[in-house]
């Protein structure tokens, strides 16, 4: 009688094949569905980094639809329309899961923004720059990522670890435009990463002139910050 590892090992096969079978050049598989034409439907073999994606993708689109709290691997498993136990040779648990997502979007997130900061950008360049990437952000997986950093789960620890480092690449920058105190530069930066949340609310179809307040509003403030301290 088959035990219940085998059983596993033969239905992760037979999602193998599903998700595409090597064939004799090692390419594509034909799979057992069928188009609108009754022609067999010829899928690309997934890599494994591309069928983690797929995970995630799945993963994803629970968060959206359901909320962070709502993935599972069950889930995440039946939105592929794989067997359960195939995510779990990518990830260890649900946590897991929920970490490489929030994880890829972080790491799209600072890729697409070291590419369109500015060269030697000026601090309310910067300050611009920044604005008008999270403006695309929204626009394009925003929910998603405000629902991932602004989770009260698991995820609540990762999210404030990345808030922290942004505050402290932030408050680098005060202290070499305006020469702010370590501790003022660092309480400045903390506002402005947390009013994020507080600018996307306010996007009223009008970005740049959004833009250009919330520019002004923070350059002001350290300057004013800057000569406070400058008397002491």
């Amino acid at each position: 009688m088959p035990t219940d590892r085998t059983l596993d090992a033969q239905a992760s096969a037979r999602d193998d094949d599903r998700v595409g079978r090597l064939n004799g050049r090692g390419l594509v598989t034909t799979s057992n569905r069928t188009g609108p034409d009754g022609a067999k439907i010829v899928q690309k073999r997934l890599k494994g980094s591309e069928r983690r994606d797929v995970f995630l993708d799945a993963a994803a689109a629970i968060v959206l639809e359901q909320g962070v709290a709502s993935v599972t691997m069950e889930g995440v498993a039946q939105r592929c329309g794989v067997n359960k136990s195939l995510p779990y040779r990518y990830f260890a648990d649900r946590d897991a899961v929920l970490a490489a997502l929030f994880d890829r979007e972080q790491a799209n997130y600072a890729a697409r923004w070291t590419q369109e900061l500015p060269q030697d950008a000026t601090f309310d360049a910067a300050v611009r720059a920044a604005l008008r990437h999270w403006c695309v952000r929204s626009d394009e997986s925003g929910e998603l990522f405000l629902r991932l950093v602004t989770d009260s789960g698991r995820l609540r620890e990762r999210a404030r670890e990345m808030q922290e480092a942004n505050a402290k690449g932030w408050a680098l920058g005060l202290k070499r435009a305006y020469g702010l105190p370590d501790d003022v530069a660092l309480q400045y930066a903390w506002f402005m990463v947390t009013g994020v949340t507080g600018f996307l609310a306010a996007r009223n179809g009008d970005d740049e002139a959004l833009i250009e307040t919330i520019t002004v509003a923070v350059v002001a403030g350290a300057e004013a910050l800057k000569a406070k301290h400058a008397r002491k």
